[in-house]
């Protein structure tokens, strides 16, 4: 296991809907950039702006980011009107800006007509098609202003056909304008035709861009969609092996120590009286004589403690715990596996106590167990180590029973004279199998074998414990 950070996940987002979310973006982005276009010239270039207007199409601006930001805070499912109120939000949003255009100079300044961009391409986030309309609206809004601010514009409209001059009539001949911010401006009408020209073929090009966007954005939401929904499932499998694990196993929190998940054996052997393990600390539940050391596991790395003393009620049990740290829902946890190894630790200490020296040897003459004092009568024993150079005197194989299955011999290890006693033990369904060599000494080897003459010779077999 690496540092503590090796697990670390980015955490999800406390949004549900990612669209409305980045929308909400788009109208916070869009008002920054008109507040900086408006403030920035009024402040250092002392353009005569009609503030008063502009602040007010700033504020709806504002409210409309708030509704958008309620909506993507809330966690009800999308609905037809949800829907519906987020394209009414998002189509005000764009007559508000041509309303501030107006108050900020208007046809005079044409160089705001790249904030409508912004609206066009964040529609893609409501759907594919809402780019479009948004460019309509934008046009529309941007023409109803160059109409009203301009007399000549409405007089070139009313003279191209009936539709121009109806248009013209619904602004009448003297429609009021807002006062320009340049006074004395001048420009013909054919640059203000041109000027919309270019406009609304920039909005389309903005709006067939986004229509792009948004396929690879709809993409993107559906890999994203199937990979959590993978996850999702992955996880409910793990937590499921988890609480079918044949042997006591609890997730916890790596943190707080919290029982997040744990395995019917578990249950069963360390809930108590409480039908609900989930949800208590972990060293409540499983009562450590010495918890430090698996506090200090679940802090750092993973580890392996080899003899815990676990008390349940008025018994104990010696365990053998294993952490294993993993992550879940970008946070860290770790799965802590407890055996039972009383037995196994039990006999080991029958062993130790013992005075005879005994080693445990396999078919290659390699050790595989041996007591405390086999330990003291061959200095530098291991496990793994040859049989072989115990007693190099005695042959290579001198452990080997037999065909007999059961050996008896005397070797020297001064000062003492021992017996020495091979007896075979069969592995289950294998053809292999150990040596248990015992070694007694000399001194109680005659008061043993008048014993054994009237005793009967047993089998020996392997039992194996877990």
């Amino acid at each position: 296991m690496r540092p503590l950070d090796a697990t670390q996940l980015l955490p999800r987002p406390v949004w549900d809907d990612p669209r409305i979310h980045l929308l909400d973006d788009i109208w916070l982005l869009t008002v920054f950039v008109i507040l900086i276009a408006i403030g920035l010239p009024w402040l250092f270039s002392g353009v005569e702006f009609q503030m008063a207007g502009a602040s007010i199409g700033l504020l709806a601006l504002g409210s409309i980011h708030l509704a958008l930001t309620g909506m993507a805070a809330s966690v009800q499912p999308q609905t037809r009107w949800r829907r519906r109120s987020a394209t009414a939000l998002h189509v005000g949003g764009v007559i508000i800006i041509g309303w501030i255009w107006q108050h900020a100079g208007g046809v005079q300044n044409p160089l705001f007509l790249l904030v409508f961009a912004l609206p066009v391409i964040g529609a893609i986030f409501l759907s594919r098609w809402h780019s479009y309309l948004s460019a309509v609206v934008a046009v529309v809004v941007v023409a109803t202003v160059a109409l009203i601010q301009i007399p000549e514009l409405r007089w070139y409209a009313s003279g191209l056909n009936w539709a121009g001059a109806w248009i013209a009539g619904l602004f009448g001949a003297d429609a009021a304008s807002v006062s320009a911010p340049f006074s004395g401006f001048y420009a013909p009408t054919r640059y203000f035709i041109v000027l919309l020209e270019i406009f609304a073929i920039l909005l389309f090009a903005c709006a067939a861009v986004a229509e792009y966007l948004g396929t690879i954005f709809e993409r993107l939401c559906v890999n994203v969609r199937a990979a959590h929904a993978e996850a999702e499932r992955g996880q409910n499998l793990w937590t499921t092996l988890i609480e079918q694990l044949p042997r006591p196993a609890f997730l916890v929190d790596a943190d707080s120590s919290l029982i997040l998940s744990a395995s019917e054996r578990a249950r069963a052997a360390f809930s108590g009286d409480d039908a609900r393990i989930e949800g208590r600390q972990l060293f409540d539940a499983v009562q450590l004589s010495y918890p430090e050391i698996l506090q200090e596991l679940l802090r750092g790395e993973d580890g392996v403690i080899p003899h815990a003393v676990v008390r349940l009620a008025k018994d104990f049990l010696i365990a053998h715990i294993t952490v294993q740290h993993l992550a879940q829902n970008g946070r860290r946890f770790a799965l802590v596996l407890i055996d039972d190894d009383t037995q196994g630790f039990c006999v080991k200490a029958a062993l130790d106590v013992a005075e005879n020296a005994a080693l445990v040897i396999d078919a290659r003459g390699r050790l595989l167990a041996f007591n405390k004092p086999a330990s003291g009568l061959f200095s530098g024993v291991s496990i793994g180590s040859l049989a072989s150079g115990l007693l190099p005197d005695h042959g290579a194989t001198w452990w080997d029973p037999g065909v007999a299955g059961r050996r008896k011999m005397h070797v020297t290890l001064a000062p003492l004279i021992y017996q020495v006693t091979s007896s075979a033990v069969l592995l289950p369904g294998e053809d292999a199998r150990i040596v248990v060599v015992a070694f007694l000494p000399v001194t109680k080897a005659a008061f043993d074998h008048q014993k054994s003459a009237e005793t009967t010779m047993v089998t020996p077999t392997l039992v194996q414990t877990r």
